[in-house]
């Protein structure tokens, strides 16, 4: 009898032990995409999306193309992003669609502007900034809200009312060192 209820206390003990790690973890991974507003005071500035692409375009991102934001900064969650990046590429490469990487830390301006990687820029085929954020949200960007399906549904819409900036969730992002 008692070695039943040792057992069960036991099983107890480890359950609360796996929990409280795993929320430690959870907690450690999980951060706000622009926790200083960085990128929330610069989309203030009415010519925020002509800007942006025009900064865009001086780091040879031409019409019509889905750009990933990365730096040179080791971040685990970059590699979490890849098949977000799969994904919305096969969603929009029949709409014309091509794909590029860009290096964050090589550009002051973008520095300057995204807090934090991976992130994610589309710029349609008339040079305009469709949508600017997360791929997803949520403890290692795979638990929460993946946001591809919404990206491409907003890139594809015929009427353009502005850019979709996504900026407000949080997940796993790491910060962008200047």
């Amino acid at each position: 009898m008692m070695k039943g209820k040792a057992s069960w206390l036991l099983m107890i003990v480890w359950l609360c032990l796996l929990m409280t790690g795993l929320w430690v973890y959870g907690g450690n991974q999980t951060v706000p995409f622009d926790p200083d507003l960085t990128l929330t005071s610069a989309s203030q500035d009415k010519d925020f999306d002509t800007r942006f692409v025009s900064e865009m375009a001086k780091a040879g991102i031409t019409p019509g193309t889905i750009v990933h934001l990365e730096a040179d900064t080791p971040c685990f969650c970059n590699s979490l992003s890849r098949q977000h990046q799969k994904e919305l590429t096969n969603l929009l490469q029949d709409s014309g669609y091509n794909f590029k990487t860009l290096n964050i830390n090589e550009y002051s301006s973008l520095v300057a502007e995204i807090p934090s990687f991976p992130a994610v820029a589309v710029i349609d085929s008339k040079n305009q900034l469709r949508y600017l954020g997360a791929y997803a949200t949520g403890l290692g960007c795979y638990t929460g809200d993946d946001l591809v399906t919404t990206i491409a549904a907003e890139v594809q819409k015929p009427d353009f009312n502005g850019a979709m900036l996504n900026i407000a969730g949080e997940g796993c992002y790491c910060a962008v060192r200047s």
